[in-house]
């Protein structure tokens, strides 16, 4: 060991070190704690002052450093898990006039995707690298060699030259492929790339080695090759766990930017009104922004295609768009679907337990649709997600950090709801940063036909029909409707006018094809409703009115099918379910 002070070793380690990826802890000859680095606090959820001058094995019971402070032994490196993580650990004493005066322990975590950042902190300054390399990490259990940007050798520990049978004069300045004929580091230098651990054999032994760049300023300025040698039934079980986890990985996120994208782009809103382009030029000018967005307008006026419109022209494009409707859910489910559990958090916990939406919109977009059915003790807990940027896992302890942007929709008057208190007047207004209001469809009927045009083609595209056209008198009859589900209504009644086309082997959808209109209109019936209370009651309460009549007359409609008056209302099953409760219809 080199002739170093623990408070030389301990300002080495802090400078050069301190990584997400690496802990390490130092204690002095009686075994009492001088160092400990962020990460191994963060693991063991205390702070610096809870362990500085505390006795090693009050901090952790299972330590080795007792025995190594006892015996002057250099623990060969291997296996060890810390909360679930396995890591690569090694234990030596510190040696100072041939006495122990403390030692240390350091594990590198497997997770070598924060290779990077250790190799940046590592290089700040070659020489103290070097230093410590030689002095502090000469293990008979670990071979390194540094090469310069051309690739000749520059360092080489003490263990590689025994294993090489070299001196150190026979291999400092030549070139790395002299020396080792089938090293990859010149590779690395040409690449930049960084080898994840793997299976390497030198002189017959196998190794984990790993190669890395070594980068200043954004320059390759070298390269390393460090070899860990250990017992092969634990590297070979390591290896594969590696692999494993890489595949998993990957599929993960496929998995995830499959199912959390978004289609719809503003070139795919169609329509030509004042009221829609300006309701687009809004919505093209708030994606260039960061703030939380507010959607509002009725069930059915495409809430959600303008979201997924506004992530789409952002900066976040290339991440997720996460979607999570805050009225399909049981309120005891809807915690853990924003903000994920933990294992054994509840029963029937997923082993490992499972991220929340809002980790999975990392870097991305979360959509809140239907925020106005979000239960007021859920409102409390995504308020103060919303203005600390953080999250706690169901059953969880450690505050997880976000970054995503909110999107939240609703086709309900959340003024209204703050004055009766039925939603947060604080996560109203931190919500309603921006806000863009979707016009209903009867404010803009001369979309009408080109929206019909566009459906048409897309419905019988995917029905695989030919029914492509409209005859003029069946759009006269759409444009003689009042649309209360909007275009999720067209769309509705337009496959069914497809799907009644393909079955009389029409290839034009004719007005006989819209039964449900020719039919005494529904219009008629709510235009009665509000004529026979118009005046005699408040706007609230006969919206309650019209709402219920609505779903009696679609229930009766549909024979009482609730998912079909469900998809004929525009509304989410779980929402009518709810409304049949509040206005007893069950």
């Amino acid at each position: 060991m080199a002739d170093l002070s623990v408070y030389e070793i301990i300002s080495i380690l802090e400078g050069l070190i301190e990584s997400p990826y690496m802990f390490y802890v130092i204690v002095d000859r009686d075994g009492y704690i001088t160092a400990m680095n962020q990460t191994y606090l963060d693991i063991l959820e205390m702070k610096k002052a809870d362990v500085v001058g505390q006795h090693i094995v009050d901090i952790t019971p299972d330590s080795g450093l007792p025995e190594v402070l006892r015996t002057g032994r250099i623990d060969k490196a291997d296996i060890w898990s810390v909360k679930g993580r396995d890591t690569i650990v090694s234990r030596f004493p510190i040696i100072k006039n041939g006495e122990i005066i403390g030692a240390i322990a350091n594990s590198l975590f497997l997770d070598m995707s924060g290779a990077e950042v250790l190799m940046e902190k590592l290089q700040e300054t070659k020489k103290e690298f070097s230093a410590m390399l030689d002095g502090l990490i000469e293990s008979p259990y670990m071979a390194y060699v540094i090469v310069d940007k051309e690739g000749f050798i520059t360092v080489m520990n003490q263990t590689f030259l025994d294993i090489l049978e070299m001196t150190k004069e026979e291999v400092i300045g030549k070139y790395v492929l002299e020396v080792l004929p089938h090293s990859l580091l010149p590779e690395v230098l040409k690449t930049g790339r960084i080898d994840k651990a793997d299976i390497w054999p030198i002189r017959e032994q196998d190794t984990i080695v790993t190669r890395m760049p070594i980068i200043k300023n954004g320059e390759i300025i070298g390269a390393i090759g460090q070899s860990l040698f250990l017992d092969m039934s634990a590297a070979k079980i390591l290896t594969q766990k590696i692999q494993d986890m890489e595949k998993e990985l990957h599929l993960y996120k496929n998995e995830v930017s499959q199912i959390y994208s978004a289609k719809w782009k503003f070139e795919n809103l169609i329509g030509t009104s004042r009221e829609f382009l300006t309701a687009k030029s809004i919505a093209r000018q708030l994606s260039q922004s960061l703030s939380t967005i507010l959607i509002t307008g009725e069930s059915g006026t495409g809430k959600e295609l303008f979201a997924q419109a506004i992530h789409n022209e952002s900066s976040r494009r290339s991440s997720p768009f996460v979607r999570i409707n805050c009225a399909a859910l049981p309120d005891n489910l809807l915690e853990s679907e924003l903000f994920g559990y933990e294992e054994g958090a509840f029963t029937g916990a997923k082993k490992g337990g499972k991220p929340g939406k809002f980790e999975l919109a990392k870097g991305g977009t979360i959509f809140l649709d239907e925020i106005g059915d979000m239960p007021l003790p859920m409102q409390t807990k995504l308020l103060v997600v919303l203005q600390e940027k953080i999250i706690e896992r169901v059953g969880g302890t450690n505050p997880i950090p976000i970054d995503v942007r909110v999107i939240a929709a609703t086709n309900r008057d959340l003024e209204q709801m703050v004055s009766k208190q039925e939603f947060r007047e604080d996560l109203y207004y931190r919500l309603n940063v921006v806000r863009l209001n979707t016009p209903p469809l009867r404010n803009r009927l001369e979309d009408l036909p080109l929206l019909a045009a566009d459906l048409i083609n897309r419905l019988s595209s995917c029905l695989k029909t030919s029914a492509r056209q409209i005859t003029p008198a069946a759009l006269k009859l759409l444009s003689e409707y009042s649309w209360p589900g909007n275009v999720r209504e067209l769309e509705n009644l337009l496959e069914r006018a497809i799907n009644l086309a393909n079955m009389s082997d029409a290839s034009c959808i004719k007005e006989e094809h819209f039964p449900s209109l020719l039919a005494p209109s529904r219009e008629k019936k709510y235009s009665k409703l509000e004529i026979l209370d118009n005046g005699q009651t408040t706007l609230p309460d006969l919206i309650e009115k019209i709402e219920k009549q609505m779903i009696i007359q679609v229930l009766q409609e549909t024979g009482g099918n609730r998912v079909q008056t469900a998809k004929t209302l525009g509304i989410h099953s779980s929402a009518l379910y709810r409304k049949l409760s509040k206005y007893g219809l069950e």
